[in-house]
């Protein structure tokens, strides 16, 4: 799942505004972003196979660190107080758990559409993945509605509407279309480069959406 996860970072943006778009959108891929350094650095492993599922060529049989069910809970945690280490009293509370929500919520996206790649704690124990990235299809009508029902959502707040908020959606729900059927880097490497870039693109997208006109009317 790529676009899909970040349905709830509009969600929750619109329950909190005070946190910044951009910061939910890192917050919504933190677990890819670490996920992308740890391949970079050799502490995790990817095989590309063409045809290992009808959505793409990933097989990601080793990401303890980034993607298992323990690594999400102390990542989610981590970071949650990390924000709240950097706000005021008045907004520690509710904003870091907000936070660590949207961090939480990568496994559980990804615990829809992954194959049995998703490790409770380490790549030799028990792993989950129902699987849904077998069924192309099925897995972007899943994936589509999940990101245009929370933007319908985050849309419904007047300060969120406007030309750039309009294009960020736009060009969002392209690349969620396009993230099924361009073909994948050939090497684990690229593919970890890609990823990054995707996730750090669309925080920027999200900074840059947010800094233009805010409402129609």
């Amino acid at each position: 799942m790529l676009i899909g996860h970040y349905a709830p970072a509009l969600a929750l943006h619109r329950v909190r505004p005070t946190i910044p778009l951009w910061v939910l959108f890192l917050a919504a891929q933190a677990v890819d972003l670490l996920w992308g350094v740890f391949i970079l650095a050799g502490l995790e492993h990817l095989r590309i196979v063409p045809g290992f599922t009808e959505s793409n060529p990933l097989d990601l049989y080793d990401m303890p660190y980034s993607h298992s069910l323990v690594a999400t809970v102390v990542w989610s945690v981590v970071l949650a107080l990390g924000w709240r280490a950097l706000r005021g009293p008045g907004m520690r509370r509710g904003e870091a758990l907000v936070v660590g929500l949207v961090v939480a919520s990568h496994f559980a996206l990804d615990l829809i559409v992954h194959t049995h790649d998703l490790p409770v704690l380490g790549s030799d124990g028990v792993k989950w993945g129902l699987g849904l990235w077998r069924h192309r299809e099925l897995a972007l009508l899943v994936e589509g509605a999940l990101f245009v029902g929370a933007a319908r959502i985050w849309w419904g707040r007047l300060e969120n509407r406007g030309p750039r908020q309009a294009r960020m959606l736009g060009a969002m729900t392209a690349l969620l279309v396009a993230s099924f059927y361009i073909p994948a880097p050939p090497v684990p490497v690229l593919m970890a480069l890609t990823g990054l870039a995707t996730d750090l693109g669309c925080a920027g997208f999200a900074w840059w959406a947010m800094r233009g006109p805010r409402a129609v009317g």
